[in-house]
């Protein structure tokens, strides 16, 4: 089927949905009335939750100022014979509890009267105020009363409220009550305090005396009674703690759910204005405001606020069952085109699927990678002109580094870059007396052992992302550094592919002893510089490679492994680079072919981890012995030399360094230097 026709059947899909979508979109605007009217219900309930926190905020002052003047009490506070002080303020308490509409009472006085009448202090309020009785309605536990009795919030709303009046010796001039809505032991209440007075007449306060009413479930219900599946519901919370709610017994958790999501969209701030928000709670929306009571002051620690908040789903259920009746007719009236459209788009999707999943494999360089896409259409003739594409480019991936090759992909601009200097690691490896071994070798056997070589060390180089920049022989020359290692760690990756080329060309020599053939040791150079980078060649061949002092040196360092019996030699650049992840030892001081000036050479020895100290503790004999070499201390290198050797068998610098010191024994040149020059490449 052409595409054409697939086509089509999309669009009969397409204005089958658009149908369906003008019928069914007619429920936005219902919605968007029935969250304006949620919004104006929750701010409305925020504006009478507040009328009658203030009303009862009222009738609890005038409760206190009545029992604060209450002649009785003010006798009791003059007269000094009364005996138990504690004891004697249990009747005026129920009196305050009862005039002021609360749950629990204190009362504290002034330093001189607790000393004066051996009142029993429970609690210290300020330097002035000692807190000498609390009451409560319900029976409540000692713990719980000492909470309430240290709560901080209430003994600075005490002490803020006493301080002037003492101060003043009158409260003349200030109000005789003070009213707020404070977070206090994990609950949330409603405070009114009225002074102690010694005297009406003077206003000379000698305490103060506070109820507490609690914002509960009870009050809650109490001040907000309206019933209904979907009334609005309120959260009493301070700071993270929810204090009470008007959901059942059981809602303690939800609650908790509702105030973090309310604290997760901003909702509730610092300033406690109100702010709606919208929350998801088991599958349901539901719409909410949070806001603090104006009582409850500005900057209070865990600021006492309320969250009011309704269900928006059950507003809407009467217009979703409409909706859902004309949503069915029209799915009806699409199913058709819609089960046309479905295969249709399958059998396209299906094949460009295909094709996508073959071009991601084709670019991480799996061009074996095919795709089979039956029929006449143009997507069959696609598939075809891919599978002609990646026959291609396997042909050519047999000749490109997949390195190269994904860089390339990843950066086109790389065809026509300028060449251009970087600092990157050159390697160099070759094997040990491949002339000898390839005369006793056949082409075909030759051929084979060293592809299955240079497949293991390959593995090794692709893996710490090194460029195989060329094949010499049974030489292989690579790079680390841009394009293809950005993150400056170059030279460990060299080291560290060369430690673990050993490690693979030990499992191969295993394999080969058993099979009975020839055995190969390998050499390796690495040397860490600023080098040329880029395309070197003509318009139709090129090849993208790097050229520099540092490719010559690592060249060198390869061939000077002959000298001292080493496998792998690196440059002083290279060492700095990477010493705090490999472990090296310094070798000597080179004059390779072509440099007048010495290099220091060193041979790393392994990883930085399990083997290190064995190894440091070992070569750190070499080291000791190389630095009386160069004072010209040979008699002192020997025995160092000799102890190493005892340790390690075979040791090329430590055997080389012996020879050399031994020599010099017997005869020391004039002109003699610590610096070995190498005669050959």
């Amino acid at each position: 089927m052409s595409l054409r026709y697939k086509a089509l059947i999309a669009v009969v899909l397409l204005v089958a949905l658009l149908t369906s979508f003008l019928v069914v979109s007619s429920s936005a605007l219902f919605e968007e009335n029935a969250r304006a009217s949620i919004n104006n219900e929750l701010l409305k309930d925020q504006g009478i939750l507040d009328e009658r926190i203030t009303f009862a905020a009222q009738a609890s002052r005038q409760g206190m100022r009545a029992s604060a003047g209450d002649q009785g009490l003010v006798e009791f506070l003059n007269d000094p014979r009364y005996g138990d002080f504690r004891a004697n303020l249990g009747p005026f308490a129920e009196d305050w509890r009862r005039d002021a509409g609360g749950e629990i009472s204190l009362f504290a006085v002034d330093v001189f009267t607790a000393e004066d009448r051996n009142a029993e202090v429970i609690g210290k309020i300020s330097e002035d105020l000692m807190l000498v009785f609390i009451s409560s309605k319900e029976e409540i536990g000692d713990a719980r009363r000492d909470e309430i009795g240290k709560d901080p919030e209430l003994i600075r709303f005490m002490d803020d409220f006493f301080k002037p009046a003492w101060n003043a010796g009158n409260a003349k001039d200030l109000p005789t009550s003070a009213t707020a809505v404070l977070p206090i032991a994990g609950k949330v209440y409603l405070v009114v305090q009225n002074y102690l007075w010694l005297s009406i007449q003077r206003l000379e306060p000698v305490g103060v005396g506070v109820v507490l009413t609690e914002l509960s479930h009870d009050w809650l219900k109490r001040s907000t009674g309206d019933e209904g599946v979907d009334k609005v519901e309120k959260i009493v919370f301070a700071g993270d703690i929810v204090a009470s709610s008007t959901l059942d017994d059981q809602g303690g958790e939800i609650a908790d759910s509702i105030l973090s999501m309310a604290q997760e969209s901003g909702a509730v701030s610092e300033d406690g204005a109100p702010r709606p928000f919208e929350f998801q709670y088991d599958g349901e929306t539901y719409l909410g405001v949070a806001f603090s009571s104006e009582l409850s002051p500005k900057g209070t620690p865990n600021r006492p606020g309320f969250v009011a908040f309704k269900n928006l789903d059950a507003e809407l259920q009467q217009f979703k069952e409409l909706r859902t009746n004309v949503s069915l007719i029209g799915a009806g009236l699409g199913l058709m085109a819609a089960l046309l459209a479905y295969f249709g788009a399958y059998l396209v999707i299906s094949k460009l699927r295909r094709i996508e999943v073959a071009t991601g494999q084709i670019r991480e360089g799996k061009f074996d990678t095919r795709v089979e896409i039956r029929g006449r259409d143009e997507l069959a003739r696609l598939g075809k002109a891919f599978n002609d594409m990646t026959t291609g480019l396997k042909a050519l991936g047999m000749y490109t580094d997949n390195t190269l090759a994904k860089n390339l992909l990843d950066n086109p601009e790389l065809l026509n870059a300028p060449s251009k200097r970087e600092e990157g690691s050159i390697f160099f490896s070759d094997i040990k007396g491949f002339t000898s071994i390839s005369e006793g070798l056949s082409a075909e056997d030759l051929t084979s052992q060293l592809n299955e070589y240079f497949a293991a060390l390959g593995k090794a180089l692709r893996e710490s992302r090194g460029y195989v920049d060329k094949f010499i022989g049974d030489s292989i020359m690579a790079f680390w550094g841009p394009p293809f290692v950005k993150d400056g760690d170059y030279a460990v990756r060299a080291c560290e592919t060369a430690i673990a080329s050993f490690k693979v060309a030990a499992q191969l020599r295993a394999e080969w002893e058993q099979q009975g053939k020839p055995l190969f040791f390998q050499r390796i150079g690495i040397a860490t510089g600023e080098v040329v980078i880029g395309n070197i060649g003509t318009q139709t061949k090129k090849n993208f490679t790097v050229i520099g002092d540092s490719v010559n040196l690592a060249s060198r360092l390869e061939g000077a492994n002959k000298l001292y019996g080493t496998e792998v030699l690196t440059d002083e650049r290279t060492y700095e680079l990477a010493k705090r992840w490999i472990l090296f030892r310094e070798v000597d001081q080179i004059r390779v072919v072509g440099k007048s000036k010495p290099v220091r050479v060193f041979e790393p020895l392994a990883l930085v981890g399990g083997e290190t100290a064995t190894y440091a503790s070992e070569y750190q004999k070499y080291d000791q012995a190389l630095l009386h070499y160069r004072a010209g201390e040979f008699e002192q290198a020997v025995p160092l030399l000799n102890e190493l050797l005892a340790l390690r068998k075979v040791d090329g610098p430590a055997q080389w360094l012996l020879a050399r010191c031994n020599e010099l024994l017997k005869h020391k040149p004039d002109d003699w230097e610590p610096v070995t020059t190498a005669t050959s490449k």
